[in-house]
């Protein structure tokens, strides 16, 4: 997803308890960004629920991204394909399906574009696949994380991050160069990540520990550098399980707070600022 201004974020509901073994439905979200200041929900806990395959419809929306064009890539879940719309949202494509070669995916949970092409983190699978605009493969390589969830790209290098306290570090031809252990201080589970506009800032939101943490990139080398409270709560500035970040050209991180059910902003020093959205149909 490329997270280099504004910010698109997609909320999806949990339906079931997810345990990391196994493959039920997750809780997901996305962050992506397009040439202007829109904010996208992806909700399928009304209509979209239901088992549609009618182009327009989207069936469980995990995440989503946007290409150069501002076109809309949106990852279904349970169908491990992704849906692609234009920007007024007429339907243009799809590509993907459930399997091991390289242009299929086993449940995946989240994805970026970056450069014009589209980067996925195959949870199951275990591996980490880069493929063209239009599903044909490019790369294939070992992540180096047991179920890779998060994934971010800047202009060097693809992160990784998953159920452990480590980031794992590619090239962009998907060679591994690096995993990297977090203390247990800062890291427990990187289910969602993204990178600044300079590409030398990761944020990363720890399912486990309720929480935004950020690092400094140095190369391939991570620096902790701030990080938000713990506590799970609905406070403001808290969460209630975390699934992904994002970043505008100001360095604002917003996050999205699963049970939460909303959006929060925080400015480059991560000090809430303001929230959006609620429990709602």
């Amino acid at each position: 997803m490329v997270r280099l201004s504004e910010i698109i974020f997609s909320i999806f509901i949990f339906l079931l308890s997810f345990q990391v073994q196994a493959k039920n439905p997750p809780p997901g979200t996305g962050t992506s960004d397009i040439p202007a200041n829109i904010l996208i929900m992806l909700d399928n806990s009304g209509s979209m629920s239901a088992k549609l395959y009618n182009s327009v419809e989207v069936y469980y929306p995990l995440d989503v991204a946007t290409d150069s064009s501002g076109n809309v890539y949106v990852m279904e879940y349970y169908n491990n394909r992704i849906k692609v719309f234009n920007s007024s949202g007429s339907y243009l494509r799809s590509f993907g399906s459930y399997g091991s070669q390289c242009s299929q995916w086993q449940y995946a949970r989240q994805f970026t574009i970056y450069n014009d092409v589209v980067y996925i983190a195959d949870t199951y699978g275990r591996k980490i696949k880069s493929l063209t605009l239009t599903g044909q493969c490019k790369d294939i390589g070992t992540s180096g994380v047991s179920y890779p969830h998060a994934i971010a790209v800047n202009s060097n290098y693809v992160f990784v991050g998953g159920p452990q306290n480590s980031i794992s570090v590619l090239d962009h031809r998907l060679n591994q160069r690096t995993t990297q252990s977090i203390s247990s201080s800062y890291l427990s589970y990187a289910w969602g990540m993204s990178v600044n506009q300079a590409g030398n800032k990761l944020a990363i939101a720890d399912y486990n520990y309720n929480r935004i943490v950020e690092f400094s990139i140095n190369g391939d080398r991570f620096t902790y550098t701030q990080k938000t409270s713990g506590s799970y709560s609905s406070s403001n500035g808290y969460f209630q399980r975390p699934t992904d970040t994002g970043y505008d050209s100001n360095g604002n991180i917003y996050a999205t707070d699963l049970y939460g059910h909303r959006v929060q902003k925080f400015n480059s020093s991560l000090v809430y600022q303001s929230k959006i959205g609620s429990y709602s149909t």
